[in-house]
């Protein structure tokens, strides 16, 4: 009987290897369906602008309201660059299973959509001649987000003097 339970123990690692084989399999499969649905997004969202803004400058061609269309392409093409970065994030995970790369691609994609928010609230804004109590919101809102900007980029070199610094502790061991 003893031997019997040595062989259950024995089998017992290959069937969680297997069940880990498959989840991790399964994990791999789910990003690459996540990256094909994010690029069918970014094309969509880029064809639908576009299509968008030329129909609509076609069929109402008023320079008065050429801005505020003009306003609206820039974001809907600033918002295809962030589902492209987030793309770009979940192919460098795909490839690297690096998670500093991971990172770096998220700090990126969160910068670029600060900016993209202090464009277009700042082009908006002109647009709109925004005065007194909502231009102060809207100042407010800016410098948030000019605050934001300069954590996410002192992440991002935090996160590089990081890398760096395995590199050269991992350097002299490679030589050996």
């Amino acid at each position: 009987m003893s031997s019997h339970s040595s062989h259950e123990r024995g089998s017992t690692p290959t069937r969680s290897f297997s069940v880990v084989h498959l989840l991790e399999n399964g994990d791999g499969v789910a990003h690459v369906l996540v990256a094909a649905l994010l690029l069918l997004l970014a094309i969509a969202i880029l064809v639908s602008g576009t299509f968008g803004f030329v129909n609509d400058v076609m069929r109402h061609p008023e320079a008065a309201e050429f801005p505020v269309k003009a306003l609206k392409y820039l974001s809907d093409l600033l918002f295809g660059v962030i589902v492209l970065e987030l793309l770009s994030t979940i192919l460098t995970y795909i490839q690297a299973r690096n998670l500093e790369a991971t990172i770096k691609d998220f700090l990126v994609v969160g910068l670029i959509s600060s900016i993209r928010k202090i464009l277009l609230i700042g082009a908006q804004s002109s647009l709109e001649k925004t005065t007194g109590e909502e231009f102060q919101k809207e100042a407010i809102g800016t410098v948030i987000s000019i605050i934001g900007i300069i954590l996410l980029i002192g992440g991002l070199l935090l996160l590089d003097r990081r890398v760096k610094a395995a590199k050269l502790v991992e350097a002299p061991t490679e030589i050996e």
